[in-house]
């Protein structure tokens, strides 16, 4: 099994998206919520599939769930 390099890309307005480096395709997403300090993450499996990872009081650990929810899917055989 080939693990595919992933990046952090800054999308301005307290967004980054989490994409393969191998084709550009955007896997996760982390934001503040509106009006808050709050940051909200979530996984993006599809077009219009996303899961909720949760909210998270600031931003390395938004950024550490959704790193870990894909190191969490490289060891799992199950699809």
């Amino acid at each position: 099994m080939t693990i595919t390099p992933r990046l952090w890309m800054d999308a301005d307005h307290d967004t980054y998206y989490f994409y393969n480096q191998e084709n550009g395709m955007v896997v996760a997403q982390i934001h503040k919520m509106a009006h808050t300090k709050i940051w909200l993450a979530k996984i993006i499996k599809g077009h219009g599939d996303e899961h909720y990872l949760g909210q998270y009081i600031g931003h390395d650990f938004a950024r550490q769930a959704v790193e870990n929810y894909w190191a969490i899917q490289a060891r799992t055989l199950i699809e």
